[in-house]
């Protein structure tokens, strides 16, 4: 038993969902499974029974439950009481390919999560350091990759000009085309579609920029995105490329990456 399962299985309480639970916790769901699976088995307990709508607690489960917040509450009281206040600082670099949405929830994730850590953050850094937000594909050959958020490459119009589903490429050149000069796979679109270059109207070098240009109707572009993307501007179209792209290119994964030199503890708390 550990700290970080007991907190797992409060989170699902409260939540009365594995979903919730693991989206509260900044972790994958597997992980809340788990830490529930290895508590059930450690003390020889049934703590949920589950339903199509979750799961609940069972009569144990509840005498467990209010166990377990009294060691966390504990546990809290120790820590703010005995706990050094300095922390110790780990330089961390964002890639200035990364969207600031995307660098934001990414470090939001991982603050979160080194919490007894004091993160200084520097985008693109001179130096090495000793984690770097970044992409699977950019990532440095002697760093470590943990990932943490997938997206889909997907082709960005706006709302008011229409393109045919599924997308097809001869639709897509009847509208300038914004050259992403940052893109990890720009080179595989002007491959894949040579007549992108005759259409390209704009080049820029950040996915900000090329984001604010879609959404002023001075072209389309092709970019890695998350599913709340059209939550975030619904003056945004965003298009699946599956008929244009192969599968092995349409996914861009995003996240932390460890020196081999940082500190074990760090990839601990990161789950690896």
């Amino acid at each position: 038993m550990d700290l970080r399962s007991l907190r797992y299985f409060v989170s699902a309480a409260e939540q009365g969902s594995i979903t919730a639970a693991a989206d509260q916790c900044h972790v994958a769901q597997p992980s809340i499974s788990n830490a529930i699976a290895q508590l059930e088995s450690e003390f020889g307990l049934r703590l949920f029974s589950r339903g199509k709508k979750g799961v609940a607690l069972t009569p144990d489960g509840q005498i467990f439950l209010s166990e377990a917040n009294r060691l966390l509450t504990s546990a809290r009281q120790m820590e703010a009481r005995f706990k050094a206040t300095s922390k110790t600082p780990l330089h961390l670099g964002i890639h200035s390919q990364l969207a600031s949405h995307d660098s934001g929830y990414l470090l939001q994730v991982v603050a979160k999560t080194l919490g007894d850590y004091r993160l200084d953050v520097q985008v693109s850094p001179a130096q090495a350091p000793d984690l770097w937000l970044t992409s699977a594909r950019l990532c440095p050959t002697e760093y470590r990759f943990i990932p943490l958020l997938d997206q889909e490459y997907r082709l960005l119009a706006p709302t008011a000009w229409p393109i045919a589903k599924p997308v097809r490429m001869e639709d897509v050149l009847v509208y300038p085309w914004i050259d992403r000069l940052d893109c990890e796979l720009r080179d595989h679109f002007l491959d894949l579609v040579p007549m992108l270059a005759e259409r390209t109207q704009l080049k820029v070098d950040t996915e900000d920029l090329a984001v604010s240009l879609v959404r002023h109707r001075q072209g389309v572009t092709a970019m890695a995105v998350s599913d709340d993307i059209e939550d975030q501007w619904p003056d945004l179209q965003c298009l699946p490329l599956g008929d244009v792209m192969p599968e092995p290119f349409r996914i861009r994964r995003l996240g932390v990456a460890l020196h081999p030199k940082t500190d074990p503890d760090v990839a601990r708390l990161l789950g690896r």
